[in-house]
């Protein structure tokens, strides 16, 4: 059964006469302290619950109580006049949607309803899926030739392109000694890619959802780097074959982050890659190698025609876009744009740029990349199919 409750104060009313608009059958449940919120979450009832900043100003220590008492609970911060740090702070304490009571009331009930769906959907399973299961997801692995170019900053900004435009999508963190893909969407994996080699991996009926690591955005999963370094010794190219093969199933998108060295697990990922994103940086020395690099994929006849990504591009970088192409004998490549303020406040927040400053030219381009990405592989996407054993 679902349950609503609101700590409000006097926006109690109003969020009630919405909630009644839903359905008159809703359960709605004022309450006035924090003791009284707390003991109604002994019950193992679908909860959602309303936290009202004016009267609770430390709503992040409260949230993240209410998701150690039951991980599954909806938390929706409420307030007349929302700033941006709130909003970040909200998702940071685990709340999975934000309502300014000055927004129009459609957008405020339509919150509601995809609040309601939301956690209808989570409760039909004992651990978390994806919202629809999937016959043959597409790999996409971002590389480069050196590390700091911005690998994992573009791989969580695209995944987040991605949902919004409808597919869903899980970032494997193959960087596998220091991988920071969690880092980045500021979530704490209680398994990794490790965990699931030592305990799902021999099964004859695997549950690879059990390892994956939410992020805020529902459709973005992460498949975490080893929480060790020494951990990835036992993670072979047999184990990431067959660890694409089980999210292929599930996922649209299955979105390889990897690091900058090449080894058999590296050269297995891009003989399994749909697409290849390769990262470099203006200057002549990365443009160099990206050239060396890009020869060497070629000479493997993989699949997967590597695609280049510019990255961080200034206008008075020495070497500008024709002398680019030039160099590496294409007729096109991906241009972003460098924005250090946007991407340093992303890195900081845990929150991509692409969700925080969607007006961004940096964050625009993005979107194109993520477009043309869908617009390549759409002929191949296979119908949404019920999942076996766990249905919808």
């Amino acid at each position: 059964m679902l349950k609503w409750y609101g700590f409000l104060n006097e926006h109690d009313e109003k969020i009630q006469e919405m909630i009644l608009w839903l359905s008159e059958d809703e359960n709605y449940n004022g309450l006035t302290t924090i003791d009284e919120l707390l003991n109604e979450m002994n019950a193992p009832d679908k909860r959602i619950i309303f936290i009202d900043k004016s009267i609770s100003p430390n709503f992040y220590s409260l949230t993240m109580q209410l998701k150690k008492l039951h991980p599954n609970n909806f938390v929706i911060l409420v307030g007349k006049d929302l700033k941006e740090a709130d909003i970040r702070l909200a998702m940071r304490a685990g709340m999975m949607d934000c309502i300014n009571l000055q927004d129009d009331i459609e957008l405020i009930k339509s919150c509601l309803l995809e609040s309601k769906r939301h956690i209808n959907h989570i409760h039909k399973q004992d651990t978390f899926v994806p919202s629809f299961t999937h016959k043959e997801g597409k790999i996409i692995t971002v590389s480069s030739t050196k590390g700091g170019v911005g690998k994992t900053t573009f791989a969580v900004n695209l995944a987040y392109s991605l949902q919004k435009e409808e597919q869903s999508v899980v970032i494997v963190d193959l960087h596998l000694q220091f991988g920071d893909v969690s880092m980045f969407c500021d979530v704490k994996p209680k398994k990794t890619i490790y965990e699931w080699v030592k305990e799902d991996f021999d099964r004859k009926n695997r549950n690879v959802q059990a390892y994956l690591t939410k992020t805020y955005v529902e459709n973005v999963s992460i498949i975490a780097a080893p929480l060790r370094p020494e951990f990835s010794e036992i993670i072979t190219t047999e184990h990431i074959r067959e660890l694409f093969l089980e999210l292929k199933r599930w996922y649209d998108i299955i979105l390889v982050d990897t690091h900058s060295h090449v080894d058999d697990l590296f050269l297995e990922t891009l003989e399994l890659s749909d697409e290849i994103y390769v990262l470099s940086t203006g200057n002549l020395p990365a443009i160099r190698n990206t050239k060396l690099f890009i020869d060497t994929l070629h000479s493997l006849q993989l699949k997967a025609t590597p695609l280049i990504v510019l990255n961080d591009v200034k206008k008075d970088d020495p070497l500008k876009e024709e002398n680019v192409k030039k160099i590496l004998g294409l007729n096109k490549l991906a241009v972003l744009p460098s924005d250090e303020k946007i991407v340093k406040k992303s890195i900081a927040s845990g929150v991509p740029f692409v969700a925080d400053s969607p007006k961004s030219a940096l964050s625009k381009m993005y979107l194109k990349i993520a477009e043309a990405c869908i617009q390549k592989h759409a002929s191949y996407k296979a119908e949404p199919v019920a999942s076996a054993g766990r249905s919808k």
